[in-house]
């Protein structure tokens, strides 16, 4: 049994070597996993009200984002906020992949509306992709 413990101890699972990789990963992601943290904390920790399927569009709505190439670790866009069917991106408003961004978002299931910043302003967004 000693021999077992050994093995699993966590000194001898994360090495000095597979510290190094996961603290320069997570320096690498960082833009990422701060939005992700922001977000869910905000949706999961900071209302009363949390429900099973607010949780899970959460969830697919930064996946939408994340898997976009251009859209993945963006530090433009600090935090998607859902409240029922409306998404509202705190994001810098001269970023050029933002109508990007809310094409991806408007993609998701059960997204209704979408506002940057607060405002509603996608007909000035979707003009400025079109030029």
């Amino acid at each position: 049994m000693p021999l077992l413990r050994g093995l699993f101890w966590p000194r001898r699972v994360l090495s000095p070597l597979s510290r190094i990789a996961l603290a320069t990963f997570a320096w690498n992601h960082r833009h990422e996993i701060l939005r992700w943290g922001r977000t869910l904390y905000d949706q999961l920790i900071g209302r009363t009200e949390v429900s099973p399927t607010q949780a899970l569009r959460t969830g697919q709505l930064l996946y939408a984002i994340a898997t976009e190439n251009e859209l993945r670790n963006a530090r433009q866009l600090r935090k998607v906020t859902l409240k029922g069917d409306d998404v509202d991106l705190t994001v810098d408003e001269s970023w050029k992949e933002l109508p990007q961004l809310i094409e991806r978002v408007e993609r998701v299931k059960g997204v209704r509306h979408i506002t940057v910043n607060g405002h509603s302003s996608q007909p000035a967004l979707r003009r400025r992709a079109a030029s």
